[in-house]
């Protein structure tokens, strides 16, 4: 298997029309959103970003998005990431709109902890999935539960769930990437190995092994010593074949130590998020800071949003920022930003290619 979805790096890469729209001063429509279908969660990880919003049983209108969506697909959109605060499947509608969204033309992704997605939501929506990442914190019960804090059991039933998603991407002919992530912490890193190898057995397409990153907002304060750790990127590796990936992240692991390499985050039109209560937020960390809310979607449409006043005023507050102080660690946009900075700011002798 190629190392083709640049799970390390960015994308821009293929959208170099918008890139160059972007450059010349065009407000561009994002490429890609992120959804957050509803705030409620049947885990409480150790680890997660979002806590600090409670979890309250809040969810999108699917009238109201299915709308937005429509207008969306004609603005160039090109995915919809649902993942967010909650459990996307939570939102009794979710295989409903994740077909929804692809019938417009529109790649659909989820972000699962893997729990309620059952062999029937598989075979309802699988085949509308660009891909689908199930994060999984151990192999053993007892690490599981320890990190995902969810119902007992639930472990078993995940692991099940996947198995039967490779067995319906089989039987329907399916190109659906089915990935696994592991936060890599103290509590799992021993059996890393152990789970990569069950996974490799039950046929997923990789396995990817990412760091903590402290999110300024959460109250989850983990200290954790990635130099430790770093040696088992050579072992993991071995577990590689042509059907099976191991993203070992590394990279994200050493830059927890780096200062950002630019000073605006020039990557803010490409990329949007949107909550649980149609909130759109310029990023998922600020999430929550009504003063840098774009906009809701009960109140107007995304494109009345995206094209307002106020979402240019708060871009130029943003430009102003400083990143260092006011954003989280390893942050989704980075690599994107560091591009970007680079065709704002070319260095010297950039004819002689």
């Amino acid at each position: 298997m190629e190392d083709n979805i640049r799970i390390d790096s960015h994308k821009l890469i293929y959208h170099p029309d918008v890139v160059a729209r972007w450059l010349s001063g065009e407000n561009i429509y994002p490429i890609e959103l992120e959804i957050g279908l509803t705030n409620a969660c049947n885990h409480r990880c150790i680890f997660c970003a979002v806590d600090y919003t409670e979890y309250k049983p809040e969810k999108i209108n699917t009238d109201v998005l299915k709308k937005n969506l429509a207008e969306l697909s004609a603005k160039g959109i090109k995915s919809i990431v649902y993942a967010g605060e909650g459990e996307p499947l939570l939102h009794s509608d979710a295989p409903d709109i994740i077909n929804y969204t692809k019938s417009l033309g529109i790649d659909a992704a989820v972000s699962t902890n893997g729990v309620l997605f059952t062999p029937d939501i598989s075979n309802d929506c699988l085949k509308s999935l660009t891909w689908i990442r199930f994060s999984v914190a151990g192999i053993n019960d007892f690490t599981y539960d320890k990190i995902q804090q969810g119902k007992p059991g639930d472990r078993e039933i995940v692991y099940r769930n996947m198995e039967e998603a490779v067995r319906v991407k089989k039987d329907q002919n399916l190109t659906t990437t089915l990935g696994v992530q592991m936060l890599l912490l103290p509590e799992n890193k021993d059996e890393a190995v152990q789970m990569g190898k069950e996974l490799r057995k039950i046929g997923v397409d990789y396995f990817s092994l990412k760091p903590f990153s402290q999110h300024p907002q959460s109250k989850h304060i983990l200290q954790v010593n990635y130099k430790e750790m770093l040696a088992l990127e050579e072992e993991m590796k071995k577990l590689e074949t042509e059907d099976f990936k191991i993203y070992f992240r590394a990279q994200a692991m050493k830059k927890l130590e780096c200062s950002r390499t630019y000073k605006h985050c020039w990557a803010l039109p490409f990329m949007v998020y949107v909550d649980a209560r149609g909130n759109l937020w310029p990023c998922i960390v600020f999430m929550g800071k009504e003063d840098l809310k774009y906009g809701n979607l009960n109140e107007e449409t995304f494109c009345q949003i995206w094209e307002g006043k106020r979402r240019k005023q708060i871009n130029e507050y943003f430009m102003n920022m400083d990143l260092e102080k006011n954003c989280r660690e390893i942050c989704r946009l980075d690599e994107m930003n560091r591009y970007l900075d680079a065709l704002k700011n070319p260095g010297e002798h950039v004819n002689f290619i």
